[in-house]
């Protein structure tokens, strides 16, 4: 299709390789009141499902206008251009190409919700590309991937939002607050669930469709055929050519909670241990389904991290209000249990609580996507920034190994390596197909 801008794919993925670019805009405080007045301009890279759900909540932002969407899928980037149209009243620049979004000078930050495999390729060639980035979760599809994204953030000086909403939750930021503050003393253990997979999934191949891009699709996945299920938001979640399941798919909002309220992650080496179950090996969706992952952590603090049918009858024993994922956290004068659809505790009355003067905060938005809007504008840190994203994701990451080997997996959080098996430390990158093991 005709772009706003005709580029070489050669050598912008050249370009991408470069290192970071300075802010585009000046903090607010150099100008001793607030920052420049102009609307942030976004880019939106995905426009699938999750894709078009976060479009419509950066719509609704006023300091924002979205002016390009893009997708491989022509037919997804126009019915986003037309949700833009509607709510904003101006037609956006639509690209099948990203690389050609990126080289837009104009746009100032990027909304990731691609396929999981395309997370960070899209984050680090945007940030390389001067943006700022939204970024659906989970983060990477290896350990390696995340920790690259961790460093060119921290080199670009980028600002990075994770697509963990729920630190926009009032009772949630509420929870967080009473466990930091003591309210069931030190934090002794951890308890996080989340939603089982599946398996199943068509490998019957069938004509690419009319005016999908495939082999951008697929981009740095190896090249598989076309099939029914492997083109939808399903297989981007229990293929393991794009994901790992949703250990890290769904497990990533109660183990970022997790990391909202506790450190422990990163006191010493962690130990893992655990099964889980592969119900279709041999079909498209071949990801772990189930998973049930004994987690130790250097300061004596232990971690359960389990899919919800596992946990269920675990969590029902204290929970009348059961949810499909959560986080519990337990100490010596009692426990706190926080998820999306509620919250409880063994001391109802602590949620209606005044915490004291000097009690401890959590950094806190009530308007998560204008947050990350704000922090575009003001240069300021985001309420879910790259460090979090990679230590829950690395916890995902790290359980399944365990499950896989059927022994114990020790990490050193610190080095960044597996201690244990050293062998495992080869699978910590994954194999790239052709020129985008450069993006």
């Amino acid at each position: 299709m005709k772009t706003k801008l005709q580029i070489s794919r050669r050598n912008f993925l050249g370009a991408m390789i470069a290192a970071g670019v300075a802010p585009q805009f000046v903090p607010a405080r150099v100008f001793g009141q607030n920052a420049p007045s102009k609307k942030i301009q976004l880019g939106h890279i995905g426009n699938g499902g999750q894709g078009t759900g976060l479009l419509r909540n950066f719509l609704s932002v006023d300091i924002a206008t979205s002016v390009a969407v893009c997708d491989p899928f022509r037919q997804r980037r126009e019915n986003a251009a037309k949700l833009v149209k509607a709510a904003q009243g101006h037609d956006p620049v639509l690209y099948n190409d990203f690389r050609e979004l990126l080289a837009d000078k104009s746009i100032d930050a990027v909304v990731i919700a691609s396929p999981d495999h395309w997370h960070v390729p899209l984050g680090l060639a945007a940030v390389r590309a001067g943006k700022d980035v939204y970024i659906e979760k989970p983060l990477g599809k290896s350990l390696n991937q995340n920790r690259a994204m961790l460093e060119a953030c921290k080199k670009t000086g980028k600002i990075f939002q994770y697509g963990t909403m729920q630190r926009s939750q009032e009772m949630l930021k509420r929870g967080i607050e009473l466990v930091l503050n003591g309210y069931i003393g030190e934090v002794q253990r951890i308890e996080v669930w989340a939603p089982a997979g599946h398996g199943g999934g068509s490998l019957d191949e069938i004509p690419v469709p009319d005016g999908l891009d495939y082999d951008l699709y697929i981009g740095p996945a190896l090249m598989k055929a076309c099939s029914k299920d492997r083109i939808t938001n399903q297989g981007s979640y229990h293929c393991s050519d794009y994901a790992i399941g949703f250990i890290a798919g769904w497990g990533a909002h109660p183990l970022d909670i997790a990391i909202w309220g506790s450190n422990s992650d990163q006191a010493g080496p962690v130990t893992f241990k655990g099964t889980g179950n592969f119900p279709t090996p041999n079909a498209l969706f071949d990801c772990c389904a189930t998973w049930d992952v004994d987690i130790k952590f250097a300061d004596g603090v232990a971690m359960h991290f389990m899919s919800h049918e596992i946990a269920e009858p675990i969590v029902k024993k204290y929970r009348q209000n059961w949810c499909g994922d959560g986080t519990t956290f337990y100490g010596p004068k009692g426990w706190i249990s926080l998820s999306r659809g509620g919250v409880a505790a063994s001391n109802e009355a602590w949620f209606k609580e005044t915490l004291p003067a000097d009690a401890k905060h959590v950094h806190y938005h009530n308007r998560y996507y204008k947050h990350f809007c704000e922090c575009v504008r003001d240069r300021a840190p985001s309420i879910s920034p790259i460090d979090h994203a990679v230590r829950s994701d690395a916890i995902s990451h790290l359980s399944l190994m365990a499950i896989k080997t059927g022994g114990e997996v020790v990490w050193d959080p610190k080095e960044y390596k597996i201690k244990s098996p050293d062998a495992l430390n080869a699978q910590m990158g994954i194999q790239v197909r052709g020129a985008w093991q450069q993006a």
